[in-house]
C-alpha cells in the first residue's frame, strides 16, 4: 500500500520536470566513497529501490533525483508499455526489470534488452527454474552489450534445495541473487562470497542498513516506499553510511 500512495505524488513530479533540480537539491545526495563496481555495472551506493514503487518504468527519471543507486521496476506486466516509459529516460540511473513467473517471459526479455540495464528473474518453484534461467542466458549470447540477470531466490528453501540452486547459479553464469535480508549470511555462506547478493528489506533506520550491510550484501532494494518515512529517506541512510 505505501508504494500505492506515491503514485500521485511521483505523477505531479512527473509532468512537472522544472521542479527536478530543486528536488535533487534539498534530497539527493553525491556518494563517492560508497561507490562500488558490481555485475559489469557501476552503482552510487548500495541503497536502491525494489520493484513495487514503479511496476511500469514511468518515474524512473522522477526517482532518480532523489539518490538510489537504482531502481528495479515491475513486475513486468505490459512489456510494451513499459518500453514506452523507459525508451525517453533520461537520467542515467541503474534500471533493472523484474520478470516474474510467466509463458512469456523469455519474449519480455528480448524486448525489454535494449531499454533496461540488468534482469531480476522471479521464478516460481513451480517452474523448471533451470531451464527458464538456461534458456535467457542463451538468449543473451545474440545479443551486443552485455546486462547481467539476477536470479530471485525463493525464500522458502530448505537446506538441500538451497544447496541445489546456489551450486545451480555459481555454474550457470548467473550474475548475481537477490534475497530476504534475514537469509543474506546463510546465501554468503552458500555461494562463499562469489556472487553479489543484494538484500530485500524495509528499513526504518540506518543503523538498519549498516547492519544488512555487515552480513555480507551487497546491495540493498528498499522495499517500503522510499517517501514513506520523507523525501529525504534515502539521503538520510545514505549520509549514516558515509560516516561510518
Amino acid at each position: 500500500m505505501a508504494a500505492l500512495k506515491t503514485i500521485p505524488f511521483l505523477r505531479v513530479l512527473k509532468h512537472t520536470p522544472h521542479l527536478r533540480p530543486l528536488i535533487r537539491t534539498l534530497y539527493g545526495k553525491k556518494t563517492p566513497l560508497l561507490s562500488c563496481t558490481l555485475m559489469g555495472m557501476t552503482f552510487d551506493s548500495p541503497i536502491g529501490i525494489a520493484a513495487g514503487v514503479d511496476r511500469r518504468g514511468e518515474y524512473t527519471d522522477v526517482i532518480a533525483q532523489y539518490s538510489p543507486s537504482f531502481i528495479e521496476i515491475g513486475p513486468i506486466r505490459d512489456v510494451r508499455l513499459a518500453i514506452e516509459c523507459l525508451q525517453n529516460r533520461k537520467e542515467s540511473i541503474i534500471v533493472l526489470a523484474n520478470l516474474s513467473n510467466n509463458k512469456e517471459i523469455q519474449r519480455s526479455f528480448s524486448l525489454l534488452y535494449d531499454f533496461v540495464d540488468g534482469f531480476i528473474l522471479n521464478v516460481s518453484q513451480n517452474t523448471e527454474v533451470s531451464k527458464v534461467i538456461d534458456h535467457l542466458l542463451e538468449l543473451r549470447r545474440y545479443n551486443d552489450t552485455y546486462k547481467p540477470i539476477i536470479f530471485k531466490l525463493f525464500p522458502d528453501l530448505d537446506g538441500e534445495q538451497l544447496n541445489i540452486v546456489c551450486t545451480y547459479m555459481l555454474g550457470s553464469g548467473i550474475d548475481g541473487v537477490m534475497i530476504n535480508a534475514e537469509f543474506v549470511d546463510m546465501i554468503c555462506d552458500k555461494t562463499q562470497g562469489l556472487m553479489p547478493v543484494i538484500a530485500i528489506a524495509e528499513i526504518s533506520t540506518p543503523e538498519r542498513a549498516a547492519q544488512i550491510l555487515d552480513t555480507g550484501a551487497d546491495l540493498i532494494a528498499l522495499s517500503n516506499s522510499p517517501f514513506h518515512y520523507g523525501p529525504a529517506y534515502i539521503k538520510k541512510i545514505l549520509k549514516y553510511l558515509e560516516k561510518r
